[in-house]
């Protein structure tokens, strides 16, 4: 946030959404760095934020908040992350700070499909919602577990099942190769194997971890196939998601909840045990 305490104070709070990008720093196979998420994240937010401007909607974009929980990538190097409910009460924190100083729409962009991520985010936005005049917001994880009829299409033009491409696949690797293609291992995407599982039918399972669902180098998906074009649409999609949960939030929606599967799962994760 570039902007001095002065400054800040001139701003229309009421009507301006503060975006808060969240990211793990996480293992993303041999050829993505631990910040992907981050990245990702941080750009989706930007460009969101650039198509809410054009529309006269009042936007900030807060510092990226790393070290989110990352079970997921538990028995791999490289994944660091705050226990889920130390992670819950510093969002808490930041929306409450956010309140104090007269702001009144908060919006988080959380990409993680770790269970415990999910539910961190999802009970520091319902304690928050506990704020007089206070909202705040998690819409990326809806769009994350719905079906997306764009890059639905564009995977499956390529021989890809959706449901199978999970981290540091080829959408997140097609993502960074089109916002930062300097940091992508390209000459090793390019030779690994693809690593696919279906998720429902492992987490049936009782596997929760990438290593459980069959991951030998951190990646479930087909990062080989990966290309800038296919990053671009991934962004394209997810930033307008975002705007329109906002202009949605906005205009006094409830938002819409999880797919059932989703919030029974939720349901079991205890975050004080994670």
């Amino acid at each position: 946030m570039d902007l001095t305490a002065a400054e800040l104070s001139q701003i229309d709070k009421e009507n301006t959404f503060v975006i808060v990008p969240l990211g793990s720093i996480e293992q993303h196979g041999p050829h993505l760095p631990l910040g992907t998420k981050c990245f990702i994240a941080e750009t989706i937010a930007f460009e969101a934020a650039t198509r809410l401007k054009n529309e006269e909607y009042g936007c900030l974009i807060a510092p990226t908040v790393p070290f989110m929980p990352c079970h997921t990538s538990a028995g791999f190097m490289g994944s660091y992350g705050m226990g889920a409910r130390t992670y819950s009460d510093a969002l808490y924190d930041i929306g409450s700070s956010l309140s104090r100083d007269g702001f009144k729409n908060l919006v988080f962009v959380n990409l993680s499909i770790s269970p415990e991520a999910l539910k961190a985010v999802a009970v520091a936005v319902e304690d928050l919602n506990t704020l007089r005049e206070f909202r705040a917001i998690d819409p990326i994880p809806l769009w994350t577990f719905s079906h997306n009829e764009r890059l639905d299409a564009a995977l499956r033009a390529i021989g890809l099942e959706p449901a199978s491409e999970l981290h540091a696949d080829v959408k997140e690797t097609s993502a960074l190769m089109h916002i930062a293609p300097e940091l992508l291992r390209d000459q090793i995407a390019r030779q690994l194997s693809a690593c696919c599982a279906n998720p429902a039918w492992e987490v049936l399972k009782g596997n929760f971890s990438f290593q459980e669902m069959g991951s030998r180098e951190g990646y479930l998906g087909s990062p080989a196939l990966a290309t800038p074009e296919l990053g671009k649409l991934f962004i394209d999609e997810a930033a307008f998601a975002l705007a329109e949960s906002v202009k949605f939030a906005a205009d006094g929606n409830p938002m819409p909840e999880l797919p059932i599967q989703i919030r029974m799962l939720l349901k079991m994760v205890d975050l004080d045990e994670m």
